[in-house]
């Protein structure tokens, strides 16, 4: 009769047992630290919202910043206005941010509408024409005067500094809570702090910042559409017409295209013209469409807290994304703040329809509540 052989179940008392210690598998597998985790995400941990105020609800900024400790306790419901704020600025995870151009004014760069802005202090009162895409580039003096523009808010966008505004936006940005900032500033201070870059044309993947009407520190061919730092020697800024600069420079890509064309043979296709990359009233915005699909992807996203800071909300595409952002956020229970010098219009706020708190003063003053 054959008998099998049989493995025992155990190894003998001869083989010896690799120690576990010699496993190699497990070497560079760090134990992961779980508790340190865990106190962090207690940490982050949004508190519950105590106190919600009636939507409109006016708050003082500048009168409540100058006001005495003792004061501020003593007039407790700003002090719940107050906490209201802070609580927007501190727990909001996914915040939505709209700024205008009084986010720069303590930079040293004017805004546009107020009495003291461009539209009422260049070209003799007028100086809205000069942001008119039809009577810009319609009139050669008008070509002028806008270069004159331009290159002046070129050069004073490059001697100044972001803002402490800019600075918490910023900071908001690196902690992962800003999950977009929509700027109608054309001065770049913004895009000049790390977290709050752009890509310029926009590309994927989305940056922080949306431009919303473009920049003063580019400019593009309207031809070939390349995209160039802004150079304002090339651009004529005085009314000689034997200058060596052009009113609507050619663009040396397009040039240097045509020469190849005509060495090569082919016929010439044109040369385009360089122009600041700035978006003007009358002319269709060539990044309208990405703008518009961002947006839409932005308010797919549970979004818990939208500002809007330093615009009157004048251009009717700015507050429809303004409109749909406070939809949204108040849907979510999060909050909608509108941070301005002055009062909305009534019809703004209509439009908007869910802001919390409207707070009345220098914006740069709200970095104070932090």
């Amino acid at each position: 009769m054959r008998h099998e052989f049989v493995l025992p179940i155990t190894p003998p008392s001869t083989v010896e047992k690799k120690s576990q210690t010699e496993d190699h598998r497990n070497e560079g597998l760090k134990p992961r630290k779980l508790l340190p985790q865990l106190k962090r995400s207690v940490c982050n941990r949004k508190p519950r919202l105590k106190y919600r105020p009636e939507l409109n609800t006016v708050f003082d900024l500048d009168a409540y910043v100058d006001l005495p400790h003792s004061s501020k306790l003593r007039h407790h419901h700003k002090g719940n206005d107050a906490d209201f704020i802070k609580y927007a600025l501190n727990y909001s995870k996914r915040m939505v941010v709209v700024s205008g151009a009084g986010v720069s004014v303590a930079a040293g760069i004017p805004d546009f509408r107020s009495s003291e802005g461009i539209f009422s202090t260049v070209n003799g009162g007028s100086g809205k024409d000069l942001f008119d895409y039809n009577r810009v580039y319609g009139d050669e003096s008008m070509g002028v005067k806008f270069n004159q523009l331009m290159v002046s808010l070129f050069k004073l966008s490059k001697d100044c500094r972001p803002t402490k505004f800019h600075e918490m936006l910023n900071s908001f940005a690196k902690d992962g809570r800003l999950l977009r900032l929509y700027t109608q500033n054309i001065d770049g201070l913004d895009t000049q702090l790390p977290h709050l870059s752009t890509n310029v044309p926009l590309t994927k993947p989305i940056p922080s910042t949306v431009q919303l009407h473009g920049s003063v520190r580019h400019m593009e061919c309207n031809k070939c559409l390349n995209v160039e730092p802004f150079d304002p020697a090339i651009f004529r800024c005085d009314d000689e017409y034997d200058s060596p600069t052009e009113i609507i420079p050619s663009c040396p890509q397009c040039e240097e295209f045509e020469t190849v064309r005509k060495i090569a043979g082919l016929r010439s296709t044109g040369v385009g013209k360089l122009r600041p990359r700035v978006i003007l009233y009358n002319e269709i915005h060539p990044e309208g469409d990405f703008i518009g699909e961002i947006a839409n992807n932005d308010l797919k996203k549970r979004l818990d807290c939208l500002i809007i800071v330093g615009t009157s909300l004048k251009i009717p595409g700015v507050k429809n994304i303004c409109r749909q952002f406070a939809a949204k956020v108040h849907a979510n229970k999060g909050i909608v703040l509108y941070l301005n010098t002055s009062m909305p219009p009534k019809n703004v706020l209509d439009s908007l329809k869910f802001v919390d708190m409207i707070v009345l003063g220098d914006c740069q003053h709200i970095t104070s509540l932090l």
